[in-house]
């Protein structure tokens, strides 16, 4: 795994991330934070009750006692008035506590008595209070830079005010599928499909195309992305064929080719190119082997674009539930169901399915050293959580 990370470091070492621009807090939604999103507001925005109950003075009601309720607090309410020493206030959750009040008291452990109430446990101060900006400071980091804002981020946000947030833009991506059975729709585009659909999850905006076998397409196609998109993907026609004519092409473009062919299986003539500063990055045109180079290299480089803090994919150990055959020579990814129990069965290891993928939770990786491996061994497994939904 070692030599495969270093060769993807190297590539995002050679990115940088999309330009910032400040957006309306309820549009940021998808979108990766430029910078830090502090708290322009506490949270909560101020001291309340975190159960429904009675505020008191905790020195009022150090056992069992009966207090006069001399108002009551709904949430979005401003107390009536401080709490005196000796009184109590009815008070509902995210009620404002009222001055002088210094705990609450469940409703569950008292019982209403005249124009009072009975209390049937002693109050401890402090307890059942939410104090101002206990959760997030005003002025407090809410979310750092690098962050994707999902419902819950987006929620935090609202939470803690902020009429706009800065975020990186919407990388724009240029998806190539190369070769005549693509054009003519003899095969379906699948590829194009999957990775489309894979870049936009990571945040970024896609046009599709398909590209002949000819040259002077593939330069012209290739050209034409650069003119307006902050990264070309292309999908197959990288390889050492006749009609593998993504490199000839970049090679016509004066792009600079850093990466191409990687010691692992499926997945082994990725590219990767910088053309007038912009990647390139392209995937083998079998279907598994293109989805894996994807999840190695294209997908982390997406997400330098994107801005993203993190670009790596949760990696845990995992035992193999049937057996998993090879030969020593490059590392092996391999599609994989991650079964009750933790246990990782593998869908097969053919460069050109398309099942495999499709019903995976994880990629497992199998060293280069490694030959034939059986049910029981322990393997890494990338996780693909986020791939379903």
């Amino acid at each position: 795994m070692d030599r495969l990370l270093r060769i993807r470091d190297g590539i995002l070492a050679a990115l940088l991330p999309v330009a910032a621009e400040d957006v309306p807090s309820e549009e940021a939604l998808g979108r990766w934070l430029a910078s830090p999103a502090l708290a322009s507001v506490p949270a909560p925005p101020h001291t309340c009750a975190a159960m429904d109950g009675y505020a008191v003075r905790a020195a009022d009601v150090t056992g069992p006692a009966v207090l006069p309720v001399r108002q009551t607090i709904y949430a979005g309410d401003l107390p009536a008035a401080p709490l005196a020493p000796g009184e109590a206030a009815r008070i509902f959750t995210g009620a404002t506590v009222p001055q002088g009040a210094d705990a609450v008291v469940r409703e569950e452990a008292t019982r209403e008595e005249g124009g009072g109430v009975r209390f049937l446990e002693a109050a401890r101060r402090g307890e059942h209070v939410r104090q101002a900006g206990e959760d997030v400071p005003a002025g407090g980091l809410a979310l750092a830079a690098g962050v994707r804002v999902g419902p819950r981020q987006a929620a935090l946000l609202r939470a803690v005010g902020g009429p706009a947030v800065s975020v990186r833009r919407r990388p724009r991506v240029a998806v190539l599928s190369t070769g005549d059975e693509v054009v003519t729709g003899r095969t379906p585009d699948s590829n194009g499909e999957a990775v489309a659909g894979l870049i936009r999850a990571v945040g970024a905006e896609v046009e599709r195309r398909a590209v002949p076998d000819r040259l002077e397409a593939v330069v012209a196609a290739i050209r034409e992305a650069l003119a307006s998109a902050d990264a070309v993907v292309t999908i197959g026609g990288v390889s050492i064929g006749a009609r593998d004519l993504v490199p000839e092409a970049l090679a016509h473009l004066q792009a600079d080719v850093r990466v191409h062919g990687v010691p692992m299986k499926p997945g082994k003539p990725f590219l990767f190119a910088l053309a007038g500063g912009a990647p390139v990055l392209g995937l083998p045109g079998s279907p598994s082997a293109c989805l894996v180079a994807f999840e190695v290299f294209a997908r982390p480089a997406l997400l330098a674009l994107c801005g993203a803090a993190r670009t790596e994919r949760r990696v845990v150990p995992l035992r193999l539930a049937a057996p998993a055959e090879g030969r020593p020579g490059r590392a092996r990814l391999l599609w994989a169901a991650v079964e009750p129990g933790g246990r990782a069965r593998p869908l097969g290891r053919d460069s050109a399915q398309v099942r495999g993928p499709a019903l995976a939770d994880a990629l497992l990786f199998v060293p280069a050293d490694a030959g034939d491996l059986p049910e029981g061994a322990e393997v890494a497994a990338w996780l693909l959580e986020d791939c379903a939904g």
